[in-house]
C-alpha cells in the first residue's frame, strides 16, 4: 500500500513568501500565486533541504516501520535533480554527499518519480539545478508498506482557549479544509475546542469531528483534562491525543505528519510522546523549543537552545540532539501527543491552573519523546508577557506541588533555595509587591492538597493579577530619557560593592537616607539581576525593552522590614512542616488526576 510521508510544502501564503527559506533555498524562485507553483528561472539552483522540505530520513527509518522511499515531483522544464543527504560532523558542520544525479528535459507539465538511494544520514532532499525556466507544481515522498503493518489510529486534537477567538477559528477553518477533507486521513482526525472563557458560538466551531465543549475557567490543566476526557469517551475512542495551545498559528502538514508518523509507528515506540517544536509567531523561522528540561532550580529550559533555523548545520543539530538519557525533560504542550495508553494508565494532569501541568505530566510519566523538523506550530512569544504573579506565584507554588507530588524532595529543596535568591533581588530593587508573591506562593502550598483540589481559580487569578505591576508607556516619564537598549548591559560590581549591597539591602538598613543616590536607575522588569545599576539608588525605573514600557520603584524601609519579616517567619514554618505537607500531596496525588476528580472539578453536566 503506497503511504505519503510529507508533502512538498510551498510559501503559499502572504506571511510565508518573507519567510521563504523555511521552504526552499534559491535566489530566482518565487510562488506564481495564479498557477500555484514554483516558479524558478533558468540557470538557477533551488534546494530543498530545509526546515519543512527535508526529509528526516533517520528519524522516519528509526521510528517507523518504513523502508523503500521515493520522490514524486509533478513538473515542467529542462533540469538536473539531485538526490542529497547530510549529517553532522564532530565539530558542528555540515556534510553532505550526492547519491542521485540526473538531466530531464520536460517539455510539458508530467510527473516524475525518482527512488531515495540507501543512505545512513541525518537528512535528505533534492536540489533542482535549471536549464530553462522550471515549474514545480508539487510532490510529496512516499513509500509501500504492507497495509497489515499499519496501526489503528484515531487522533484527537484538544486545544484549550480563554478569549482568544481569531486564533481558535482560523485554526478550526485550516482543520476543516486541509485535513479534514483529505481522503483516508480525515476520517480519523478528530478536533476538541474546549473554551474556558465559553465566549465561542457552538455553531462557529462544530462541524463534522469537529466538537466545541463550553468549560469552567479552570486554566490549561482543566481545559487540557477535559480535553483528553472527551477524547477518551469520544466515538470512536482516539488512540492519541495532540495537546495543543490556543495561541498559535497551525501548520495542517504538521499534524499530517504527526498522523502519518503514529500510522507507520514501531511497536516499541507507541509509548512516546510526540513532540512539536514552537516557532515564534512574530519572527517565523526562529525555533525555540521542542524538548526542555527542569533544572535543579527550577528553571524550565530548552534543550536544543533558541536558533534561526536556516542553516543546514542547525537543521541537522535539531534532529541528531540525544534526549534519550536527560533527566527531568519535558514537552510543552503548545503540541504535545500522548498516546491514550498513557492517559488511561497515568490519569490527567495535575489542578494546577497553568504552568507547570505539563512539566508535571512528562515527570510523573518520565516520558520519552519524538521530534523532528517540520512537526511544529508558530506560538506567540513571551518576551512581552513577563509577569510577576505568573513567575513567581504561580510557578513558584506549582513547582513546590510538583515536588511534593513526585517525593522530589531534593529539587525541592533546591529549587526553594533559587527562589529565596530571587526574593532578595526583588526586596533589593524596591519590588515589594513581586516578593509579596513569594509569600502567597509558599503560604499557599502549605495549605496541603485541599487548597488545590478546592476550585477557586479564577478568584484567585483576577485578585493576584490586580496586584501585578502596572507598566506605562516610557514616552510618559520624558525626562528620564530612558535607553531601552541598556537595560540588559551588564555592569560588574566590586567586592565592597557586593559586601554593602547585601548587608544593608541595597542601602534599605543601616544608611542614612542622605547617602543614597537620585535616581531612577534603569533596570529590567523580568528576572534579570543587575546590582551595580541599582546600587545604592533611592529609586529605580523598571523596563520591559520589548513593550518599552516601565514603572518606578521607589526605596520603602518600613514596607521592605515587614516583607522581610513575614517572609522569614513563613520559611521557617516551612521548614517544620513540610515534611508534613508533602507526604499530604503524595498521598492524594492519584486522586487529583483521577476522572473521579476531574468529572465533579469541572462540573461538567453545568457546562454542557
Amino acid at each position: 500500500m503506497e503511504i505519503k510521508l510529507q508533502n512538498i510544502l510551498f510559501p503559499d501564503k502572504e506571511k510565508y513568501k518573507n519567510n521563504d527559506k523555511l521552504f526552499f533555498k534559491s535566489v530566482q524562485t518565487v510562488y506564481d500565486d495564479e498557477k500555484k507553483c514554483l516558479a524558478t528561472a533558468k540557470y538557477n539552483v533551488c534546494e530543498f533541504v530545509t526546515y519543512l522540505n527535508g526529509l528526516s530520513i533517520k528519524k522516519w527509518k528509526k521510528y517507523c516501520n518504513v523502508e523503500d522511499i521515493f520522490l514524486r515531483l509533478d513538473i515542467e522544464g529542462a533540469f538536473e535533480l539531485k538526490i542529497t543527504g547530510y549529517h553532522l560532523e564532530a565539530d558542528g558542520r555540515d556534510k553532505g554527499r550526492i547519491y542521485y544525479k540526473k538531466r530531464y528535459n520536460e517539455t510539458d507539465r508530467r510527473t516524475i518519480e525518482i527512488p531515495i538511494p540507501e543512505m545512513k544520514e541525518t537528512i535528505a532532499g533534492f536540489e533542482i539545478n535549471t536549464l530553462t525556466n522550471c515549474f514545480l507544481y508539487g510532490g510529496a515522498y512516499y513509500t509501500n508498506v504492507d497495509e497489515e503493518n499499519l496501526n489503528k489510529v484515531n487522533l484527537s486534537i484538544a486545544t484549550t482557549t480563554f478569549k482568544k477567538e481569531d486564533f481558535i477559528k482560523r485554526n478550526i477553518k485550516l482543520y476543516k479544509e486541509e485535513l479534514l477533507s483529505e481522503e483516508n486521513i480525515g476520517e480519523h482526525i478528530f478536533v476538541h475546542v474546549v473554551d474556558n472563557g465559553r465566549t465561542l458560538k457552538r455553531e462557529e466551531i462544530e462541524g463534522e469531528h469537529v466538537f466545541y465543549h463550553p468549560n469552567k475557567n479552570v486554566g490549561g490543566s482543566g481545559g487540557f483534562s477535559r480535553g483528553m476526557m472527551e477524547s477518551m469517551y469520544q466515538n470512536p475512542k482516539a488512540t492519541n491525543v495532540l495537546l495543543m495551545d490556543d495561541d498559535v498559528e497551525i501548520l495542517p502538514e504538521s499534524i499530517r505528519r504527526t498522523y502519518i508518523l503514529l500510522l507507520l509507528q514501531k511497536e516499541r515506540y507507541k509509548d512516546y510522546f510526540i513532540s512539536g517544536a514552537m516557532l515564534r509567531y512574530e519572527h517565523m523561522t526562529e525555533f525555540s523549543e521542542d524538548v526542555g528540561y527542569l533544572t535543579p532550580e527550577g528553571y524550565q529550559v530548552t534543550l536544543k537552545g533558541s536558533k534561526l533555523i536556516e542553516k543546514k548545520s542547525d537543521l541537522l543539530a535539531n534532529e541528531e540532539f540525544y534526549t534519550e538519557k536527560i533527566e527531568n525533560k519535558y514537552a510543552g504542550w503548545w503540541y504535545c501527543c500522548i498516546p491514550m495508553c498513557i492517559i488511561e494508565k497515568s490519569g490527567f494532569s495535575l489542578p494546577l491552573f497553568v504552568r507547570g501541568d505539563d512539566t508535571e505530566y512528562s515527570l510523573r510519566n518520565h516520558a520519552k519523546f519524538i521530534t523532528m523538523n517540520g512537526i511544529c506550530v508558530w506560538h506567540l512569544g513571551f518576551a512581552t508577557k513577563f509577569n510577576y504573579f505568573m513567575e513567581y506565584y504561580q510557578v513558584f507554588r506549582n513547582l513546590l506541588i510538583i515536588c511534593a507530588c513526585n517525593h522530589k524532595k531534593d529539587m525541592q529543596a533546591r529549587i526553594l533555595d533559587n527562589f529565596v535568591g530571587l526574593f532578595w533581588n526583588e526586596i533589593t530593587r524596591f519590588n515589594y509587591q513581586a516578593a509579596e508573591f513569594f509569600i502567597d506562593a509558599i503560604r499557599d502550598y502549605m495549605k496541603g492538597p485541599e487548597f488545590i483540589e478546592e476550585e477557586k481559580c479564577q478568584e484567585r487569578l483576577q485578585a493576584f493579577s490586580r496586584r501585578n505591576a502596572e507598566l506605562k508607556d516610557i514616552n510618559e516619564f520624558p525626562e528620564l530619557s530612558v535607553d531601552v537598549n541598556s537595560v540588559y548591559q551588564f555592569e560588574t560590581q566590586s567586592l565592597i560593592g557586593k559586601f554593602i549591597y547585601r548587608i544593608t539591602w541595597n542601602g534599605q538598613r543601616f544608611i542614612p537616607k542622605r547617602y543614597l543616590r537620585k535616581g531612577p536607575a534603569v533596570v529590567a522588569s523580568d528576572f534579570f539581576h543587575n546590582p551595580q545599576r541599582q546600587y545604592l539608588q533611592e529609586s529605580v525605573i523598571a523596563v520591559n525593552p520589548y513593550s518599552k514600557t516601565g514603572e518606578i520603584r521607589k526605596q520603602d524601609r518600613k514596607r521592605c522590614k515587614k516583607v522581610v519579616k513575614e517572609f522569614e517567619s513563613l520559611l521557617n514554618e516551612y521548614k517544620k512542616k513540610n515534611n508534613i505537607v508533602i507526604e499530604a500531596y503524595y498521598a492524594k496525588r492519584k486522586y487529583l488526576i483521577s476522572e473521579e476528580f476531574w468529572k465533579n472539578y469541572l462540573e461538567i453536566e453545568k457546562y454542557q
